[in-house]
């Protein structure tokens, strides 16, 4: 049994196909540039009504970048990927989805997922479609707003043994955990301020915080302001300012709402130069 008709569960699964076809033409490291107006959107969980209300909200954006973890946790995970996927196939290079650490099995089979698959389309075995497509998804992508204003964005944060930006063009693919230390760092690891160096994370084995020395030496050394990521609860967003004279930062952006928070969302003004704080408004949008 499932709660889906068989054309439905087909559509779906052609969809991940096509997908699937896409990311693999993609680098690991997507480079957006040369645009007057980005929006950065953090997890959403399956919260499809926050997906849909962003993009209507921001229709004249030129990038809309979603920073993983699509499913897991809320009730619609397979609802918001398909959307997101009919968007990011309709528009590769407006619509950009980087991989979350909730893009894969070491999550899935925990927080919700694989079983949304069971129950809705019939077969847990359907889930291998989407384990193979999460394998392939890109990692990061370099936000470039201007020579004063480059980001890293990535769902986690940076890696103990990642130096230099490019090498995310290099990492394997595909990686079902992944299992590549950089890659799933990048997915999994968290920024602490008060902290220095590369500190063991509460979330297990193989996941790090990163603290203050080694995020302004990295920043630095790949000439970027700051980084933009989700990975952790926040109202909305949260700001990590690692060196305030020069204003390098790290911006959390969570937009989701398993949490009972708002849902935030970060905008990028070409025009002004600077970032907008703000928060997804879903209230005429239908859960």
């Amino acid at each position: 049994m499932s709660l889906l008709e068989g054309s439905k569960i087909s559509e779906i699964l052609e969809l991940v196909k096509k997908a699937k076809e896409q990311f693999e033409s993609e680098d690991p490291l997507i480079e957006i540039s040369n645009v007057k107006k980005a929006v950065f959107v953090g997890d959403t969980h399956g919260a499809d009504f926050i997906t849909r209300a962003v993009l209507e909200a921001h229709k004249d954006a030129d990038v809309l970048a979603f920073i993983g973890d699509f499913v897991d946790r809320g009730p619609n995970g397979i609802e918001n990927l398909e959307l997101l996927l009919k968007e990011h196939l309709e528009n590769p290079k407006r619509v950009i989805l980087l991989r979350g650490n909730h893009e894969s099995p070491l999550t899935n089979y925990y927080y919700g997922f694989v079983n949304e698959v069971k129950r809705k389309m019939g077969k847990e075995e359907y889930y291998e479609e989407f384990k193979n497509m999460f394998a392939v998804m890109p990692y990061a992508a370099l936000f470039d707003g201007g020579p004063e204003d480059k980001y890293l964005v990535v769902h986690g944060g940076i890696a103990r043994d990642l130096k230099r930006v490019e090498e995310i063009k290099t990492l394997p693919r595909p990686d079902v955990n992944p299992d590549n230390a950089i890659a799933f760092e990048l997915l999994w690891n968290d920024p602490r301020e008060e902290l220095d160096g590369f500190v063991p994370n509460v979330r297990g084995d193989g996941t790090f915080f990163y603290g203050k020395d080694v995020t302004k030496k990295f920043l630095e050394e790949n000439g970027l302001k700051g980084i933009i990521r989700g990975h952790e609860v926040a109202d909305g967003w949260r700001v990590d300012v690692i060196d305030g004279q020069r204003d390098m930062k790290v911006i959390t952006v969570f937009s989701s709402a398993y949490h009972g928070m708002r849902a935030g969302a970060l905008v990028w003004d070409g025009e002004k130069k600077s970032f907008i704080y703000d928060y997804v408004s879903y209230d005429h949008i239908t859960p």
